[in-house]
């Protein structure tokens, strides 16, 4: 799989894709391998970890408007800078 994401990113970003901020959709594993990868590659120059929608969802559920405002925050940063 590493070779692959490896792959897909370098195409997505050959696309002409902004790499200034990246956003990882979790905070366990995915963020953990997001940042190696990163600091192996360089692809970004910041990486922002969201909850994942699915995690949310399944758990946290009763707190989901504290995540979407969490999201609308981060997104707009982006945005504003």
């Amino acid at each position: 799989m590493y070779d692959y994401i490896i792959e897909n990113i370098t195409n997505q970003i050959a696309l002409g894709v902004d790499t200034d901020v990246c956003f990882c959709f979790g905070t366990g594993q995915n963020e953990k391998f997001l940042r190696k990868l990163n600091e192996e590659k360089n692809f970004f120059k910041k990486i922002v970890a969201l909850e994942h929608p699915r995690f949310i969802m399944q758990y946290k559920a009763k707190l989901k408007q504290h995540y979407i405002d969490k999201y609308i925050e981060a997104f707009g940063a982006v945005v504003n800078e």
